[in-house]
């Protein structure tokens, strides 16, 4: 009696630590995230390139891509929403929905399918914005909304997305940087706004700038320093200001067979209800000297060799990966990439066998063809240290991407005005 007390009390005690937990995995973010664990593959990206930036210019005829699966396999209702965002992702506050949506802010998905003849079963959902309920009518950023059952704190995805109107531009250089000893591993980025016609009275309470290497927001630079002010140009050179680790080119992952082996794959089984695959043991490269390799630069795409429609008849497959380690590190490890939103979430949290003297973590993919890190957080840290992994060098080829926003005297919002891009292979 007195054991069933304890634990009836212990398990009253643990219930609110829960909910707890799970109103803090639910509750609103304002980035890429995804809310359900039976959400998979979620891709958000220009029509024309599954792997390119959510980025389009304020009058382009083009229109986003939303598709995800959903393995609970029955159709369910599913509205989305459009929140136009200051140049800190915060929400707008000084505008009204009717002044940057042409149509329905809020808006249901009609397009879903169910998988078709695969081995695990799911719902395909896609979405095409802007549509005819919904087109904006304002530059900046902008963060979509999908939600259950009309229900904006059932959340299922957030994803972020830009909108230009471009009115400057950016002029990008890397270097290789003098400060030691980032010099073999750091790559050091200098710009200049030119905005010729536009006057800007304050720089500093004017003009933002946000630089993300290979599309990521949770290891971006905003707003440096400007060290030089003249009437239609603003440069940033500080040395040491914008300086981003280089890494090693990414991991490849070539899923799009469950069939036959790729050359990641050390052995599969196929079930009846599903396919099960061991990769071979990566090692620590954090020592080895760069190797150049053709990568995606952090993304993934979706595509099936067996089959021509990947997002009705693609398969899952349960993905077995394993990280030699002879001790543990001090902290955690994560599996990171484009899949996951570079998130450290408990779902790709590896855990260390000391039997095997390694990390391993078992997720489920959908065919395709996938980059990858490891990421390492230590102990009293929410810092990832990819470098611990990876390494870093300065040879690594990235893509970096400029984005400068405006505010003008008295305006209302953050204008996004000068987008550009810079790839750092060399020529």
């Amino acid at each position: 009696m007195y054991w069933a007390y304890r634990f009836s009390a212990l398990f009253l005690f643990f219930i609110p630590i829960l909910a707890l937990t799970q109103d803090a995995e639910s509750a609103f973010k304002n980035f890429d995230y995804i809310y359900k664990s039976n959400i998979k593959s979620v891709k958000f990206h220009p029509f024309d390139s599954e792997t390119d930036y959510p980025l389009m210019s304020l009058n382009s005829p083009g229109h986003f891509l939303l598709s995800f699966d959903d393995l609970e396999a029955y159709t369910k209702d599913f509205s989305y929403k459009i929140i136009h965002c200051d140049a800190n992702w915060q929400v707008s506050q000084d505008i009204d929905a009717m002044d940057y949506i042409d149509g329905f802010q809020e808006n249901r998905f009609y397009n879903s399918e169910s998988s078709f003849n695969t081995r695990v079963p799911y719902t395909h959902y896609e979405v095409k914005i802007p549509n005819e309920d919904v087109k904006w009518t304002k530059s900046g950023n902008y963060l979509l909304k999908v939600y259950r059952d009309n229900d904006e704190n059932d959340l299922i995805i957030t994803r972020r997305f830009m909108i230009v109107d471009t009115k400057m531009k950016v002029v990008p250089t890397m270097r290789s940087t003098a400060m030691p000893p980032n010099s073999a591993s750091h790559q050091e980025l200098s710009f200049t706004i030119q905005h010729t016609g536009i006057r800007i009275g304050n720089v500093e309470e004017q003009i933002k700038v946000a630089i993300l290497q290979n599309g990521r927001w949770d290891n971006c630079i905003k707003n440096p320093e400007a060290t030089y002010i003249k009437e239609e140009e603003i440069g940033y050179n500080m040395l040491g200001a914008i300086l981003f680790p280089g890494y090693k080119e990414f991991r490849p992952l070539d899923l799009r067979s469950f069939k036959f082996r790729t050359l990641q794959v050390e052995r599969m089984e196929q079930y009846r209800d599903g396919f099960e695959l061991w990769l071979f043991e990566d090692v620590n490269r954090s020592y080895q000297p760069h190797v150049f390799t053709h990568d995606l630069n952090g993304n993934f795409f979706l595509q099936t060799h067996e089959e021509r429609n990947a997002q009705l008849e693609g398969e899952y497959g349960q993905v077995n990966f394993s990280l030699k380690s002879l001790s543990p590190f001090n902290g955690s490890v994560y599996l990171l990439g484009g899949f996951n939103n570079f998130c450290a979430s408990e779902a790709f949290k590896m855990q260390y066998n000391p039997q095997r003297r390694g990390y391993e973590l078992s997720t489920q993919l959908k065919n395709g063809f996938y980059d990858y890190y490891y990421g390492l957080i230590a102990e009293g840290s929410d810092q990832k240290n990819i470098t611990a992994i990876e390494g870093a060098s300065f040879e690594t080829e990235n893509d970096y991407l400029f984005l400068v926003y405006l505010k003008d005297f008295g305006g209302l919002y953050d204008q996004l005005v000068a987008v550009q891009k810079l790839n750092t292979r060399p020529k």
